[in-house]
C-alpha cells in the first residue's frame, strides 16, 4: 500500500485504517496527559513545595506543562511564544504578559539598573499571532534611542518616537515571500494574524494594520538598499544613482552583434491608481532609484508635450482605446508603461512610468492634465524608453513594441523634445535602432506593415518572440486590485518590490533557463538545417542564386521587392466591391432614381455575408449539446438576428429579382424553423432560364465577380493557414468549392477555371507534410500520373511556364532559410551568454 497511503490511512476492504487512532491522539493533546497526576516540583521552591502544572507553551518542543514561575523563567529569551493555561476542563488563551514576564531591551543579560517602562499597550506583530508585551527600555548610561533598542533585538518599530508597535523581521519576510508568490493582500494577511490571535474575535488587540503596512514599506526600502550594497559604499543612500536598486539582466556583457540590446515596450491599463492622496502626503521612498522613473522631470515633460497626437494609420491599432474611456475618471494613473529586456524578461532600471499622472495639488488641475493627456500616449513611452537606454553604450538595439509601426514614425523628432540628460545623438540612434513587432501581435497588423518587422525574418534576433512583457503583465495584474487604492508613493514602492522579486526569480533561474533553451535550440537547428538542405537540393541553382540576391537586397533596403510575399496581381473581394460601388455611383445620372437605397453590389455582399453567418451557425448548432446555458442563449439571440437579416434581404431581393417570392413558394422543399437552413436563392442557385427572367441591374454579373474575389481571398487564407489545422482547412475548402460551383453555374467554363481550379483534399498539403496516408485510389492515380510524367514530382522549379509556382516556391525557400538562420543565431546567442 505504499503507492496508496491515503487508502491505507482511511482503511480498505475489512481493515479499519488509522483514522480513529489519529482522532484519539488529537484529543489527547487537548488534555493535560500525565501532568494531571504528577505535581510539579518547582526549581525555585523547597523540596516540600509542589505546584500544579497549569501552563503549556504551544511553540516549545514536547508541550511540557509547568507552573507559572518556571514558564516565565524559561521564556526570558522567547517572549513571543504562545501560552495556554489549564482552567480545570480545557486550555484557554493566556500570555507571558499575564504571567508577569517583562522584556528588557538594551542588555544582553536582560538586566538594567535604570529600566524605562514602555507603552502599557505595546504590541509585537509576529508570524504566529499578535502579542501584547510588557517591555522595558534601557535607561542607564549605556542607553541608546528606543527605536535602536528595538532594532537590536530584531523588532522593527512603527514610529521613531515613543513606539508602541513593532514587527519581527520574521513576519516581515514571511509577508514579502507570501505576497510575491501568491499576491496576497496586506489586509488579508493582517486579518489572518488577528484570527490566529483569537479566532472568535473577542480578545484581539486594537488594529495596527496601518502601522504594519507602514513598516512593510520601510522594510522593503531598507532591504533594497542593503541588497544594492548602499550600506557599504561611500556616500551611502544619498549617492544612489537612478536605477541603482534594480536587479539587472547579467547577459549584456559583450560588444558583439550577438548581444544587441533587446528592448520590449508596452503599456498596461489594468495597473490603475485612484486619486487617494498626493506625493506630498504619501512620498515614494525610492521612486527613481529602482524601476520607476523620477517623478518631477517626467511630469514636467508630459505637461509640456501633451499636444502630440496618436497616429493610427495601421488597421487593428486599438491599444490605447481602453485608456480613453469613462473608466479613466478619478484616477491618479490610468496604468503604467514598461520597458524590459526582451530576451530574458528582466525589467529595466528606471524603465517604468505611470500614465496620465502629474504632481497636482488640486483635483481640478489633475483633471485638466487628464484631458490634455488623452490626446497622446507616445510622450510617456518616449520618456520611459530613453530614460532606461541612455546610460548604455549603444551598438544595436532591437525594439519590440506592438505598435512599433506607428511609434517609430516621429520618435526622433520627439527625442529632441526630451530633457538633455536623456537624449542621445540622432545619428547614433538611427544607426542603432531596429523596430520589431512581437510575434503574437504581428497578425493584427497589415501584411505590408508586419512583414518588414517580423521577428521570424529579422537577422540577428534568434528565436526571441518579444512577448515576455505580456507574461510579466499576467503576473503583475494579480496585484492590481490590492494597489489601486494606495497613495502614489506607496503604489510605486509596492510595485517596485514586486518587479524586483520578478527580476530576482529570473536571475536565480537564468542558468537552468539558458540550458533548457540551448538544448531545444540545438535540436531544432539541426532539424531545420537538414530540412533546408533537402529543400535547396530540389531548387535550380540559378534560380536559387536569384532568390538569395533578392533576400539580401531586401534585408539591406526594405523598399526593394519583398521575397517573403507573393505579389498579388488580382483584385480581392473588397477591392472589387469598392470598384463596383464607384461605377454604380458614376452611372447615376441627374434625375435618375435608384430602384433601392441599397446598391446592387451592396445587396449581393449582404447575401454573401448572410451565407457566411449561416455556415458558422450550422457549425455552432452541431455543438449545442455541449454548450453552457449562456452559450445556448447567445446562439438563440444570434438566430433572431439572422432571421431579421434574412427578412431585410428578402425585401431588397424583390426589387432586384422580381418574382422571387413566387419562385420560393413553388420550389421550397420543407419549411425549416432554423434561419441557418433557409435558402437565399442567389442568382447562381437558379437555372439559366429563371435567372434571365428575374435578375435585374446585372446582379448575376456582380455575383460572378464577387465570387472570383472571394475565391482568391479563400485561396490566400489556405496558403497562409497551418496545413495541420484540419478543421479550419476543411471549412475554408468547403467554402471555396461552393464558390467555384457558383461561378460554374453563372458563367460556365472559361479562362477563369485555369487560375481558379476546383480543389480536393489531396491538393492541400504543406511542403513538409507526409503523403503516406493517401487513400489507395489517390495513390493509384498518382502512380499513373508519374508514369505519364505528370504531377508535382515532375515540375521543375524555375520553369517560367508556371510563374505562380515559382513565386510560391521562392516564398517557402526564403522562409525555410530564415527559420534555419534564426535557430543558428539562437544557438550562438545562448552559447555566448552561458
Amino acid at each position: 500500500m505504499q503507492d496508496a497511503p491515503l487508502h491505507e490511512w482511511m482503511g480498505y476492504d475489512a481493515r479499519s485504517g488509522y483514522r480513529k487512532e489519529y482522532l484519539l491522539e488529537d484529543l489527547r493533546l487537548e488534555g493535560r496527559n500525565s501532568a494531571a497526576n504528577e505535581p510539579y516540583a518547582c526549581g525555585e521552591s523547597d523540596a516540600n513545595s509542589l505546584k500544579e502544572r497549569l501552563y503549556r507553551c504551544e511553540d516549545c518542543f514536547g508541550l511540557e506543562m509547568t507552573c507559572a514561575a518556571c514558564c516565565m523563567v524559561s521564556h526570558q529569551q522567547s517572549p513571543l511564544h504562545i501560552i495556554r493555561k489549564w482552567n480545570g476542563s480545557s486550555f484557554e488563551r493566556s500570555s507571558l504578559k499575564e504571567i508577569g514576564l517583562r522584556v528588557q531591551l538594551g542588555h544582553t543579560n536582560l538586566k538594567c539598573l535604570c529600566p524605562e517602562c514602555g507603552h502599557i499597550d505595546f504590541i509585537v506583530v509576529h508570524v504566529n499571532e499578535i502579542h501584547r508585551i510588557n517591555i522595558d527600555f534601557c535607561g542607564c548610561d549605556q542607553r541608546v534611542s528606543h527605536w535602536q533598542q528595538l532594532l537590536w533585538c530584531d523588532w522593527y518599530p512603527a514610529t521613531i518616537h515613543f513606539p508602541k508597535t513593532a514587527c519581527t523581521r520574521r513576519v516581515l519576510k514571511h509577508f514579502l515571500i507570501l505576497t510575491w508568490s501568491s499576491k496576497v493582500l496586506g489586509h488579508e494577511f493582517y486579518t489572518t494574524l488577528e484570527r490566529l490571535t483569537d479566532n472568535v474575535g473577542l480578545n484581539v488587540p486594537n488594529s495596527r494594520y496601518k502601522a504594519f503596512m507602514r513598516i512593510i514599506r520601510q522594510f522593503r526600502h531598507i532591504r533594497m538598499m542593503k541588497q544594492a550594497g548602499r550600506g557599504n559604499v561611500v556616500g551611502g543612500i544619498a549617492s544612489t544613482e537612478p536605477g541603482g536598486l534594480a536587479v539587472q539582466c547579467p547577459a549584456y556583457i559583450s560588444i558583439k552583434f550577438l548581444y544587441a540590446l533587446f528592448m520590449a515596450l508596452d503599456a498596461n491599463f489594468r495597473l490603475k491608481n485612484h486619486l487617494r492622496s498626493s506625493e506630498a502626503g504619501d512620498p515614494g521612498l525610492h521612486t527613481g532609484l529602482a524601476y520607476f522613473i523620477p517623478n518631477r522631470p517626467y511630469n514636467s515633460h508630459i505637461l509640456n508635450n501633451a499636444s502630440q497626437n496618436d497616429i493610427r494609420s495601421c488597421s487593428g491599432f486599438k491599444t490605447l482605446v481602453h485608456a480613453e474611456t469613462k473608466f479613466s475618471n478619478g484616477l491618479w494613473a490610468t496604468g503604467v508603461g514598461l520597458c524590459l529586456c526582451a530576451h530574458h524578461d528582466f525589467v529595466r532600471p528606471v524603465g517604468i512610468g505611470d500614465l496620465q499622472k502629474s504632481e497636482q495639488q488640486v483635483i481640478s488641475l489633475f483633471y485638466t492634465l487628464v484631458e490634455l493627456m488623452l490626446s497622446n500616449r507616445y510622450a510617456n513611452m518616449d520618456y520611459i524608453f530613453f530614460s532606461t537606454i541612455t546610460p548604455l553604450v549603444l551598438l544595436s538595439v532591437v525594439i519590440f513594441y506592438n505598435i512599433a509601426c506607428q511609434w517609430k514614425l516621429n520618435l526622433f523628432k520627439h527625442m529632441l523634445e526630451l530633457p538633455d540628460v536623456i537624449q542621445i545623438p540622432i545619428a547614433a540612434a538611427i544607426a542603432a535602432f531596429l523596430f520589431a513587432i512581437p510575434k503574437f501581435h504581428a497578425p493584427a497588423h497589415e501584411e505590408k506593415c508586419s512583414t518588414p518587422r517580423s521577428l521570424n525574418l529579422m537577422p540577428g534576433v534568434g528565436r526571441t518572440d518579444g512577448e515576455g512583457i505580456e507574461q510579466n503583465w499576467a503576473e503583475m495584474n494579480q496585484v492590481a486590485n490590492s494597489t489601486k487604492e494606495m497613495g502614489p508613493g506607496s503604489w510605486h514602492d509596492t510595485l517596485d518590490d514586486h518587479f524586483g522579486h520578478h527580476n530576482w526569480r529570473k536571475l536565480t533561474g537564468l542558468g537552468l533557463s539558458l540550458r533548457n533553451k540551448l538544448l531545444l535550440a540545438l535540436k531544432e537547428h539541426r532539424q531545420q538545417k537538414e530540412m533546408f538542405a533537402e529543400f535547396e537540393a530540389a531548387i535550380n541553382a540559378s534560380q536559387r542564386g536569384k532568390w538569395l540576391a533578392m533576400v539580401l537586397a531586401w534585408e539591406s533596403d526594405q523598399a526593394q521587392s519583398n521575397p517573403y510575399l507573393i505579389m498579388k496581381t488580382n483584385l480581392t473581394e473588397a477591392q472589387i466591391r469598392a470598384a463596383m460601388a464607384e461605377e454604380e455611383k458614376d452611372a447615376i445620372v441627374p434625375g435618375r432614381v435608384l430602384p433601392h437605397e441599397t446598391l446592387p453590389s451592396a445587396f449581393m455582399h449582404l447575401g454573401f455575408s448572410i451565407e457566411e453567418t449561416q455556415r458558422r451557425m450550422k457549425a455552432d448548432a452541431e455543438l449545442i449539446s455541449s454548450l453552457s446555458s449562456d452559450q445556448e442563449a447567445d446562439l438563440h439571440h444570434r438566430h433572431a438576428g439572422l432571421h431579421r437579416q434574412i427578412l431585410r434581404f428578402r425585401s431588397i431581393q424583390n426589387v432586384y429579382m422580381p418574382g422571387i417570392d413566387e419562385w420560393v413558394e413553388q420550389h421550397i422543399v420543407n419549411h425549416s424553423p432554423h434561419p441557418e437552413d433557409i435558402e437565399l436563392w442567389l442568382p447562381s442557385t437558379l437555372n439559366a432560364q429563371p435567372r434571365a427572367a428575374m435578375c435585374r441591374h446585372g446582379i448575376e454579373t456582380i455575383e460572378s465577380e464577387l465570387c472570383k474575389g472571394q475565391c482568391r481571398d479563400t485561396l490566400d487564407k489556405i496558403q497562409r493557414a497551418n496545413t495541420r489545422a484540419c478543421t479550419l482547412i476543411d471549412c475554408i475548402n468547403d467554402k471555396y468549392r461552393k464558390l467555384w460551383k457558383a461561378l460554374l453555374a453563372l458563367i460556365g467554363e472559361g479562362d477563369w477555371a485555369t487560375k481558379l481550379q476546383l480543389l480536393s483534399p489531396r491538393h492541400i498539403i504543406g511542403p513538409h507534410d507526409s503523403l503516406e496516408e493517401e487513400s489507395s485510389s489517390h495513390s493509384v492515380r498518382r502512380a499513373q500520373d508519374m508514369q505519364n510524367g505528370l504531377g508535382e514530382g515532375f515540375r521543375v522549379l524555375g520553369d517560367n511556364s508556371d510563374a505562380q509556382l515559382n513565386h510560391a516556391a521562392r516564398v517557402e525557400w526564403a522562409k525555410a532559410c530564415a527559420r534555419s538562420l534564426r535557430w543558428e543565431e539562437e544557438v550562438l546567442l545562448l552559447k555566448e551568454e552561458m
